[in-house]
């Protein structure tokens, strides 16, 4: 009799797993569309697993591909789950920067080297880290109004890095779009990555020979 009951407990536990799980699924599909629509974007399949095809959300908005997408880093209890939105920047060539909150993992970085650029704001300056490949322009065409915004994304919430890598300008963070208030999140910060795709599209415009 008792192995019969753990058979049916297990099996009880397995099938509620997997209804979760497609539960969750199914949110993130329904959050996604509904971002996509307000911004006139497109929900396309990405990469499929035993729990189901994932999703994410691109197209172009204003002149610029923007992307909505998410991704793992880590295995086993390591394992975190990130959501990300990115805006592509044109003709930046190797143009790269990051702009980091400041704190703990800010100072250890520089005592391995790392070179930050300030801007002349203090309270910008105490507020983030920032590091380009580009420091004689970068910091100049960070001008007030968009310093405005990356302090009230951060105040908002936004605590991780805003970075421009291989043309991409984005910005992640841990969690899902299952989660509305990461979805929200994500979406508030369009408008400072096109105006920091901008900048760099600046930037890469004042390097040219």
């Amino acid at each position: 009799m008792e192995p019969l009951i753990f058979l049916v407990s297990g099996g009880g536990v397995i099938a509620l797993v997997l209804w979760a799980i497609q539960h969750d699924r199914k949110k993130r599909r329904a959050n996604l569309t509904s971002l996509a629509q307000r911004l006139g974007l497109e929900v396309g399949a990405t990469e499929k697993s035993w729990v189901g095809t994932q999703f994410e959300v691109r197209g172009q908005r204003l002149g610029k591909d923007v992307r909505f997408w998410s991704f793992t880093t880590g295995s086993g209890k390591s394992r975190r789950h990130w959501v990300a939105v990115g805006v592509r920047a044109k003709d930046v060539g190797e143009m790269k920067f990051n702009l980091q909150r400041q704190g703990f993992g800010t100072r250890v970085a520089e005592w391995f080297g790392a070179k930050e650029i300030t801007v002349g704001d203090r309270a910008f300056d105490d507020a983030w880290f920032v590091r380009t490949s580009e420091p004689d322009y970068f910091g100049v065409a960070l001008v007030a109004p968009i310093r405005a915004k990356l302090m009230a994304a951060r105040a908002a919430g936004a605590t991780e890095d805003f970075k421009l890598e291989d043309g991409w300008v984005s910005y992640a963070e841990r969690g899902s779009f299952s989660s509305e208030r990461h979805v929200a999140r994500l979406e508030s910060l369009v408008p400072v990555l096109y105006d920091l795709a901008d900048v760099a599209e600046v930037c890469a415009a004042a390097i040219k020979p």
